[in-house]
């Protein structure tokens, strides 16, 4: 190929590959037998490559394609085999929404209650089972494409649009039968509440958002937010309750009016009203639905639970400039970001102070210095018998399509600072973290293996560890510090101890003004 440019690109290579194959392409001059015998020669090794190429093309086309159209994906291969007992974390116990799971014997009560939440939702919201199956009937292409194509295409359009149509209407029935509590109307123990609010969070158990949106009526969509910020448990008080039941006792005669007139009148309240008294100052409802579309309702959740985007520091942060300034004074960028540094306890004997931040949003952590203490603030979080289910849903449906990976992050980020039962501790102390396990060492062991074999995002989080390795850099270049830091940390660790001081400090001056006025006494 002597006098060829080669273009290091797919289509250039191949086109030049194209020219060497062709009969008398591949000579560098007229009668040139050397060159057609060297043409022969790679010709087959080229050629492989050249289909090696279009091979590869070919598939990614296909994965990006099918990447596309698994809005409702399943939990990949790769970490059902890495959990212990998968199906306990990644299967439905009482419902099944969508075809993933549909039919399983040991939900067949569930399609009971389901076919009971549907028909109230029909009764209630004045809709036509006809309207609404025609709406998806309409749409039953695109959400087909939603799924993975093996677990469809045993149903035929009709059979599918019944089975969306009745797992949807069932769960927004479900939603507003949890904000309102009158889950006892359908049979629901409050055993099974959290059973079935488990189920509707799982990956496998989604269904499109699209799907929901086209389901609800008008009242329930302009209100959406509210709805499921109470349904994921994100307000700090139970707004629909209060405004519906008051007080009242469970199985009151005003309670049970209540009940029977409740969602006629909440059809009735606009979407200002209902925000202007729910809204709390500190809540961020327009992180709901932001510029990125929602795929389906845990998706929504995810949303929420991390809050908005990083790009712009929250709160507590200096310029990005410092922050540069930091990165280049060490060498190279992603050595200096993905370090792991020291766990709580070694971190706070260098003089770093933990405090919960304003909000709970996990994207919501900052770092502040003031040279010789500091600062880190990580959003509240609790820690139950239900978290290790919903994070590693969370954990698949970042792993199964093209988000950024900013949950895994978090938890990373977590698994760095928490090393065994006694960091633990110190954040539940520092009102950080609440612990409703057993022990300390569970939450320990839960955070040093739910993420240990994940990669993060090398961006998230990347302008508080850099200020975390620039100040313990610092610290341990600076004796004067250390042994400042040492001082605080003996003498003024609690408000006892400064009163101790204090008092101690008082009684030696008046001893020594005393002694002064003894020695000196005219």
């Amino acid at each position: 190929m002597a006098g060829k440019e080669v273009i290091l690109s797919e289509e250039g290579l191949i086109k030049i590959v194209d020219e060497i194959e062709q009969p008398g392409g591949g000579g560098g001059g007229d009668g040139d037998g050397g060159g057609a015998c060297t043409t022969k020669l790679h010709n087959g090794a080229f050629s492989d490559f050249k289909s090696k190429i279009r091979q590869l093309k070919e598939n990614e086309i296909a994965s990006s394609s099918l990447s596309v159209k698994l809005e409702c994906a399943e939990v990949p291969q790769r970490l059902r085999s890495d959990v212990k007992d998968a199906e306990v974390y990644y299967e439905p116990q009482v419902m099944s929404f969508g075809p993933y799971h549909h039919g399983k014997p040991h939900l067949q009560d569930g399609e009971t209650l389901k076919l009971k939440l549907a028909a109230t939702y029909f009764l209630e919201n004045h809709g036509s089972e006809d309207e609404m199956y025609e709406k998806i009937s309409r749409n039953i292409e695109v959400l087909r494409i939603c799924y993975n194509p093996t677990s469809t295409e045993k149903y035929t359009n009709e059979e599918l649009s019944v089975m969306l149509l009745m797992d949807g209407c069932a769960l927004l029935q479900y939603i507003l039968c949890v904000c309102l509590g009158d889950h006892a109307e359908y049979g629901i123990r409050y055993q099974d509440l959290s059973r079935i609010h488990r189920d509707a969070l799982l990956l496998e158990n989604q269904l499109p958002y699209q799907l929901l949106q086209d389901l609800m009526p008008q009242y329930f969509s302009d209100a959406r937010k509210v709805i499921f910020l109470e349904f994921f448990g994100m307000t700090e008080n139970s707004f629909l309750k209060e405004l519906f039941f008051g007080i009242e006792e469970e199985g009151s005669f005003l309670r049970k009016m209540k009940s029977y007139c409740c969602r006629f009148l909440f059809r009735l309240l606009p979407l200002s009203i209902i925000e202007i008294i729910n809204l709390n100052p500190n809540q961020k409802l327009e992180s709901i639905e932001n510029s990125m579309p929602c795929r389906h309702i845990l998706d929504l959740y995810r949303q929420n639970f991390l809050g908005v985007e990083r790009s712009c520091p929250l709160t507590h942060s200096k310029s990005t400039a410092t922050v540069k300034r930091g990165l280049g004074s060490d060498g190279d960028v992603k050595n200096q970001v993905m370090a792991s540094f020291r766990n709580v306890k070694e971190l706070m004997a260098a003089g770093i102070r933990f405090e919960p931040s304003p909000t709970r949003y996990l994207r919501d952590i900052s770092f502040s210095s003031s040279g010789i203490t500091a600062c880190l603030r990580l959003p509240p979080i609790t820690i139950d018998s239900s978290t290790e289910t919903l994070f590693l849903n969370l954990i698949a449906y970042e792993m199964s399509s093209n988000v950024p990976h900013d949950f895994i992050s978090y938890l990373r980020f977590l698994d760095s600072l928490i090393d065994n039962a006694d960091d633990v501790k110190e954040l539940q102390s520092a009102g950080i973290l609440q612990n409703n396990l057993d022990t300390h060492e569970q939450v320990a062991d839960f955070f040093n293996t739910v993420s240990s074999n994940l990669e993060s995002n090398f961006h998230a989080y990347k302008d508080v560890r850099v200020k975390i390795r620039k100040h313990m850099k610092n610290y341990y270049n600076s004796r004067p510090k250390i042994w400042m830091t040492q001082c605080l940390d003996t003498y003024f660790d609690s408000p006892w101890t400064i009163i101790a001081w204090i008092g101690a400090a008082l009684a030696l001056f008046f001893t020594a003004v005393q002694t002064y006025f003894a020695a000196f006494r005219r």
